[in-house]
């Protein structure tokens, strides 16, 4: 199977290998669902499935359409509730990383991580919004991002990856 990038119209794999990731303790997993049952973002889409993420990390077939490996909230609950020590918050991340370094991170995401680069925030500040700080006798947001904030953004390469 191959993709169609909408972006660049390069044709590409839609299988991701993730061979050359180091997931600690991946092969422990014997699918039991303990990550999927306590997500919370599985009770609100019941397509994100952590068991299967993992599962197709095993089996080293990463779908590079599959939206759903966007979803996590980073909220911990699988990585804490695993009974065999998979973490697969990390799974995902490695994953996720290695898709974005890859070029196949969605557009969205490239978009808001390219606002935060430019104002500091993934979207923009509206004059309702700055009329409600103003109200309720909050500063007012700076508009500008840090040196430091820049100089993180190359270093990690996320100012390659929302070009």
């Amino acid at each position: 199977m191959v993709r169609k990038s909408l972006e660049t119209g390069k044709t590409t794999p839609t299988i991701h290998s993730v061979e050359s990731h180091n997931f600690e303790n991946l092969n422990l997993c014997y699918q039991c669902g303990t990550c999927s049952g306590g997500c919370p973002v599985t009770r609100l889409v019941p397509e994100f499935n952590i068991r299967r993420i993992v599962k197709h990390a095993k089996d080293d077939k990463i779908d590079v359409n599959d939206r759903f490996l966007w979803y996590c909230s980073t909220c911990f609950i699988c990585y804490e509730r695993c009974p065999q020590g998979v973490k697969p918050i990390d799974v995902i991340h490695q994953i996720t990383n290695s898709l974005s370094r890859d070029g196949f991170a969605p557009a969205s995401l490239k978009e808001g991580n390219k606002k935060i680069l430019e104002v500091g925030r993934s979207s923009e500040l509206t004059k309702f919004s700055e009329q409600k700080r103003k109200n309720l006798n909050l500063p007012e947001l700076k508009t500008d991002v840090s040196k430091h904030f820049r100089e993180i953004a190359t270093l990690t390469g996320l100012t390659e990856m929302v070009k």
